[in-house]
């Protein structure tokens, strides 16, 4: 029974730690607004969707705030009742996100995500 508890042990101990799941996020367009499933994640990886839920096509980029050279993460453009996604790393800070569509943004379509 010892020799069997202790195999069971050794066998437990050099199992490979499993990594962390990614965080994720569904954002919801319609006709000019995002609605994030949440506003707050944890660093690390993580997994954006686009899912559009109104009568346009629209894209989705994440901008990290404040930093001056900040990589922008794409989710490209997505038809209406289709679903688009983002692998990737986010690092702690506040991130914005809008759709590059011309005058998508500045109707309205951008929110904030805060990564902590």
């Amino acid at each position: 029974m010892r020799r069997l508890l202790f195999i069971f042990a050794l066998l437990y101990l050099a199992a490979p730690a499993q990594a962390a799941a990614p965080q994720r996020l569904l954002v919801e367009a319609t006709e000019f607004r995002f609605t994030l499933s949440r506003t707050n994640v944890k660093p690390g990886a993580a997994i954006v969707q686009l899912a559009i839920r109104g009568e346009d096509p629209h894209d989705l980029k994440l901008r990290q705030i404040g930093k001056v050279r900040a990589q922008i993460a794409s989710v490209p453009e997505t038809l209406p009742g289709g679903v688009a996604e983002w692998r990737g790393k986010l690092s702690k800070g506040r991130w914005e996100l809008y759709c590059s569509i011309e005058g998508h943004k500045r109707a309205g379509m951008r929110a904030v995500l805060n990564v902590r």
